[in-house]
């Protein structure tokens, strides 16, 4: 007697090469894509952090000699 995965389609090799031929290349492309964007924005972070620290330290400064 035969069993049933005899019969079934092969679904595990279906969807492995389906991955393989229409996800694989995209998804890692746009992986790449979202690391170097976030790399970017990170980067842009520090710099907008570090101007804001100075601009803060400017006007304490010119509020500490103004009072003084």
């Amino acid at each position: 007697m035969p069993a049933w995965k005899d019969y079934l389609p092969d679904f595990k090799g279906a969807l492995t090469g389906f991955y393989e031929e229409n996800l694989k290349n995209p998804l890692e492309t746009k992986t790449q894509e979202f690391k170097s964007l976030l790399a970017s924005n990170i980067a842009f972070g520090q710099r907008t952090q570090k101007v804001l620290v100075a601009i803060a330290l400017g006007i304490f400064l010119l509020l500490a000699i103004a009072y003084f």
